[in-house]
């Protein structure tokens, strides 16, 4: 639950409802409700951070909600900064980066996480979302290794699958994948980013037995137009050149309620325009194992091949408000070219590509009164996929797919107070999915199928929320209730689809029931418990595959599970020493529980008749020394359990899941004033640790454990000017013993990755220069007294 620790600003201000009893609760329980008042649409019904959605000039320009009055300069402190080559910096409205995570915790119970990405973006380049993602408990971030390459995200010791993800409100998986490439989620465009473990608001649908992930795009109104310049360098040929402006439409003057004199002006309407190029060859040194795993005389250091790629992403969006009214529309628009790696055992894949383009339109309108408001999240995308495998590196035979999808989405919402100290809320959404595969390559054999299809599902979701407030606001129950109906006609003519295409028309039913507690103990500490009812259907991924890593399994049934969690959430007011932590427990029964297990270079996903995933989680956050020096980790514990009836899996450890992992992060910085120009230095390093996995349901063939050491350095001039430099893998970790299942076999030296014989690279350097012409503040600086 640790968000960013150097995020600034504050969220715009919808107020809430004046029926919500925490709002007239008593003194103990201050601090709390007046982070609530600022509230975000992260309540069930909503999506991410307010300071990201559309228009809202106060969150980019407005100074941070809680902040202490600048200290007066002593005598003694000005004779210094007359005599000295430098003053220290006090950044008038810079928090302690909790100011999202409070308003969260306010707001809904359950356990989340709240980050800013405004101030990670000088230290991390395009592609950097799933390291910061990975950072959060509970969160397994697993690649295929290189920067770019395939990036997928699991909570708690879910699936991938089982982990929803939003942009915007707008689910982001496509009919074409079952699964989000998050490498193929550019920072550029984002602004936060809010994960949900466990109790997952009605919005984000029944399918989300791990999680949700929603991203809010970073559409912020300002008085004068904004351009920000980003140009990237690192090893493996790693590139990037980004630009982005925003630019005020309509000027407005705000004028004080009492005395009638101009207060502040804002953009009532904004146009935000993002361009940017990333690419890498990725041609990084690694271990290949060659021909014969258990021979050791033909291991070499070889280096990687077709893992390059090439991305280009474009954003336009125009948002605002007109009166009451709130709105956003964005078109994102995204082609990428990238080569498809084998496995490090031997001969290397050098033909196999993969292109897509994709464009992608999100609007939100949002009416909000004093009682409640009133949404609409719409989505569309379209999108083209290619895969080519000319010479059979990668599937079971030559491949030249062509994959069209198109996605549409829509979801009015809404919530409104209804007696004292409680809403509800509604939502209801509706989905449509068409995908159309064309295969272009030759089939053979008297079993050869063209592998033409066509494939449709239209899902349809009602959801219904009570959210009250009790014991003058200390006490919150959210009961909540879901109804998800799917309808998939996936019966393709003979001799079409794959070979002995099982697939049906049919329609499932799922119910999601849910409830949320949250007790607050006493300021900043409080107790929080959830249990909920969860269903997915497998995606078409699961059922058909890609022809390339994954084979589909057409007989998956959908999934179930129930889960609860519970534990304790202690932050403490902004300060200039600051804590914030949580632990938990928690634990998952599933029936039917679809996992991948990979056998050889390939996945298939099968049903496990029950499994059972128990865990812990603990995360810290500590800010010293005004934010000079903070420090930062969570753990998790996993203890994972195959219910199966089949005696080899039964008692086993799920595939895929670390029974441990751990995240440390320390940093150290200090603001100057040199000579009138701020000077911000600052200092950090990472710890990762992930214990041994496993491939396959029995838990015989393993994943060795991975520990990797990264370390970084930013220098921000001005507020305008930010350059950092970061290494990673900083030890330079490329390979790990591994003891084959074989009854007296050698341990053999492999390549570190997450999935098995993919290797991840060594020691690697990214450089990223950041320049912002226009600041959304000016910073304020005085001396600090002795």
């Amino acid at each position: 639950m640790i968000p960013s620790a150097a995020a600034r600003g504050s969220a715009s201000r919808d107020g809430r409802s004046a029926s919500d009893g925490a709002e007239s609760a008593g003194a103990a329980l201050r601090h709390e409700e007046e982070a609530a008042r600022s509230t975000d649409p992260t309540r069930a019904g909503d999506g991410a951070t307010d300071a990201t959605r559309a228009g809202d000039g106060a969150a980019a320009a407005g100074p941070a909600k809680h902040r202490e009055p600048a200290a007066r300069p002593s005598p003694a402190g000005r004779a210094r900064g007359r005599a000295g080559p430098y003053r220290t910096v006090v950044r008038a409205g810079d928090g302690d980066g909790l100011d999202a995570q409070r308003r969260l915790d306010a707001q809904r119970p359950g356990f989340h996480t709240a980050i800013e990405l405004a101030a990670e973006r000088g230290a991390r380049s395009a592609d950097g979302l799933p390291e910061i993602l990975a950072r959060s408990a509970g969160a397994t971030v697993r690649s295929l290794g290189g920067l770019g390459q395939y990036s997928a995200l699991s909570l708690r010791g879910s699936s991938a699958q089982q982990v929803a993800l939003f942009l915007d409100g707008v689910p982001l998986s496509a009919g074409s994948g079952g699964v989000v490439n998050l490498a193929d989620l550019p920072l550029d465009a984002l602004g936060a980013v809010t994960i949900y473990r466990g109790l997952v608001p009605i919005a984000y649908g029944g399918a989300a037995l791990g999680g949700a992930v929603d991203l809010g795009s970073d559409l912020r109104c300002a008085p004068a137009p904004r351009l920000r310049a980003v140009v990237g360098a690192g090893s493996f040929a790693a590139r990037e050149a980004r630009v982005g402006a925003t630019v005020p439409l309509v000027a407005r003057s705000s004028r004080h309620a009492r005395s009638g004199m101009p207060r502040k002006t804002s953009a009532a309407h904004c146009l935000d325009v993002r361009a940017g190029y990333t690419g890498s060859a990725g041609d990084f040194r690694f271990h290949n194992i060659g021909e014969t795993p258990l021979d050791p005389s033909d291991d070499r250091l070889d280096r990687r091949v077709n893992n390059g790629y090439d991305r280009a992403l474009a954003q336009v969006a125009v948002h605002g408000r007109v009166g009451d009214l709130r709105y956003s529309v964005q078109e994102l628009v995204f082609v990428k070219e990238q080569g498809v790696p084998s496995m490090a055992t031997g001969a290397q894949a050098r033909h196999t590509r993969l292109g897509t383009v994709a464009a992608r339109t999100v609007a939100r309108v949002r009416r909000t009164w004093p009682a409640g408001h009133v949404e609409g999240v719409f989505g569309v995308l379209a999108e083209q996929v290619r895969f080519r495998d000319p010479a059979g590196e990668i599937g079971l035979a030559r491949d030249d797919q062509r994959t069209r999808a198109l996605d549409l989405y829509a979801s009015p919402r809404g919530r409104v107070g209804v007696w004292r100290g409680a809403e509800i809320g509604l939502v209801a959404d509706v989905r449509g999915e068409l995908v159309r595969v064309d295969e272009r390559a030759a089939s053979t054999g008297p079993l050869g199928a063209t592998g033409d299809a066509d494939r449709r599902r239209v899902a349809g979701g009602l959801g219904l929320e009570l959210d009250q407030r009790l014991l003058a606001g200390r006490l919150q129950l959210a009961p909540a209730v879901r109804l998800d109906v799917l309808r998939s006609a996936f019966a393709v003519p003979a001799g079409q689809g794959e070979q002995s295409d099982e697939g049906r028309d049919h329609t499932s039913f799922g119910v999601s029931p849910r409830l949320g507690m949250r007790l607050s103990l006493r300021p900043g500490i409080s107790l929080r418990a959830s249990a909920g009812r969860y269903f997915r259907p497998p995606t078409l991924v699961e059922l058909f595959g890609d022809r390339g890593y994954a084979v589909g399994n057409e007989g998956l049934r959908p999934e179930r599970g129930t889960g609860l969690d519970g534990g304790l959430v202690v932050g403490t007011p902004p300060a200039r020493t600051s804590l914030y932590a949580h632990a938990a427990g928690f634990v998952t029964w599933s029936e039917d529980l679809i996992a991948w297990t990979q056998t050889g270079p390939y996945l298939r996903p099968t049903n496990l008749d029950r499994a059972r995933v128990a865990g812990l989680e603990a995360a810290a956050a500590l800010r010293l020394l005004g934010g000079d020096l903070e420090l930062r980790g969570n753990y998790t514990l996993l203890a994972t359990r195959n219910g199966s009836a089949e005696p080899s899996m039964r008692g086993q450890p799920l595939p895929g899941r670390p029974r441990h992992e751990l995240f440390v992060q320390v940093v150290a910085g200090h603001a100057y004033d040199l000579r009138g120009r701020e000077f911000f230095p600052r200092l950090g390093a990472t710890f990762e640790h992930a214990a041994r996995t496993f491939l396959d349901p029995s838990g015989r063939f393993e994943v060795p454990a991975r520990t990797l050491v990264g370390a970084f350095l930013e220098l921000h001039l001005l507020q305008r000017i930010h350059l950092a430099l970061e290494v990673r893998n900083l030890l330079g970790a490329r390979v790990a013993a591994w003891r084959p299942p074989v009854a007296g076999g050698p341990t053999v030296t492999v390549p570190i990755s997450d999935f098995f014989f993919f290797p991840l690279p060594g020691t690697s350097l990214w450089t990223t220069l950041r320049v912002d012409l226009q600041p959304s503040r000016r910073p304020r600086t005085t001396e600090r007294p002795s």
